[in-house]
């Protein structure tokens, strides 16, 4: 933690933290099928009073690796077009500051036009496994690069082998509600070492409001976040860094890598403890304990932008979560990510299972507003006969 302090944290120069926290060096590659990378800088919690690393943090560092292993298959081959379209993460154990992570990535299978990887995450200093991730990466997941492809073969007579066709989800209600007045929402820098902001609507910070545990499932709850980062700032460790170890002039290709990254970190945050609110009561009030069992993150288009710009404004996205089942003390939500420009574009999707225990005192005030619904209903019903 010494070393991730000063020379990311305190560094003297601009710096791009969330990419160089997630930069990785490559320390062997002696079997054709694999390769072994080193984490430049462990791993954080996401509070100090954290059992383990952040989940976010583990996943964005094995995507790098892995990335990296795609970049680097063949000197011939034009591995930095390719990007990520999905990963699926399983957290086996909780990660730990005590040492830097291992990560072994498998080579599954490389083609044309996809590539497919398996990260294995180790403690470096004892060789526990605490992680896997399987990612796979398509080449160039851009719609309008795609679009642009698509035109060009019709006014050269070539017929195109696939025909394009595109629909996605819009966002709800909260979005067109807040998206021009983001000074309304709570903003909140928690946590990650204040890598994240989240502005939250007021009505989350109340309780629910004819709340029925039948429906709570159906609903969709949405909020905002930004990445307190420039990310085509230097970045240390990077290929072709100058004289003071850091890179300080990204290629195109670099800032579409990091954009994905500081997707992928925002993508298990703080929508986590949101899930109060599908219980029916206040964000921030009540303490209810969870820990991520899984993580699969879909990546529809590159087409967003994140972190900081050169006049200091950041780039907002808008998440809107569905908890969609609760029981066997496991919790399951699909979160959508949506640019803020125009309609809101759907660039991203994450489903997450949880895993924790309800305190009693929780259950029974959701119960009580469960129950309370449900009587209002009776004596509405009663009073129409």
């Amino acid at each position: 933690m010494d070393t991730l302090q000063k020379e990311v944290y305190d560094a003297k120069y601009p710096i791009s933290r969330i990419a160089t926290k997630a930069s990785v060096k490559l320390i062997s590659q002696n079997d054709p099928t694999r390769d072994i990378y080193q984490g430049r800088y462990v791993l954080e919690p996401w509070s100090s009073t954290s059992r383990g690393t952040y989940g976010g943090d583990l996943i964005t560092q094995g995507l790098n690796a892995a990335w990296e292993s795609v970049i680097n298959r063949s000197p011939q081959d034009d591995g930095v077009q390719f990007q990520p379209h999905s990963l699926h993460t399983y957290f086996v154990k909780a990660g730990s500051t005590e040492s830097v992570m291992k990560w072994e990535v498998i080579k599954i299978s490389d083609s044309r036009n996809f590539a497919n990887r398996c990260v294995l995450g180790y403690q470096s200093h004892n060789d526990l496994l605490v992680v896997t991730i399987q990612v796979s990466f398509t080449k160039d997941n851009n719609l309008i690069n795609k679009q642009r492809q698509f035109d060009q073969q019709v006014a050269q007579g070539v017929t195109p082998k696939s025909w394009p066709l595109v629909f996605k989800r819009h966002p709800g209600p909260s979005f067109y509600k807040y998206r021009d007045n983001l000074h309304d929402l709570q903003h909140r820098t928690l946590y990650y070492s204040g890598h994240l902001t989240h502005g939250v609507p007021k009505e989350m910070f109340e309780s629910s409001e004819n709340f029925n545990l039948d429906t709570t499932g159906n609903e969709e709850r949405g909020f905002f976040v930004k990445i307190n980062d420039d990310l085509a700032a230097g970045v240390q460790g990077y290929s072709g860094a100058s004289a003071n170890g850091v890179n300080s002039s990204p290629s195109q290709a670099d800032l579409t890598r990091r954009k994905y990254l500081a997707l992928t970190y925002a993508s298990d945050a703080f929508w986590a403890s949101t899930f109060i609110k599908a219980l029916g009561l206040p964000l921030g009030t009540t303490k209810a304990a969870n820990v991520s069992l899984d993580h699969t993150l879909y990546f529809h288009d590159s087409n967003f932008t994140l972190g900081t710009t050169t006049n200091g404004d950041s780039n907002w996205l808008y998440l809107e979560t569905q908890f969609v089942s609760m029981g066997n003390n496991r919790l399951l939500a699909i979160v959508n990510f949506y640019t803020v420009e125009g309609e809101g574009t759907l660039v991203a999707t994450a489903v997450q299972e949880l895993y924790g225990f309800l305190p009693k005192e929780v259950a029974d005030k959701s119960r009580q507003l469960h129950e309370k619904h449900n009587a209002s209903k009776s004596q509405l019903s009663v009073a129409k006969l």
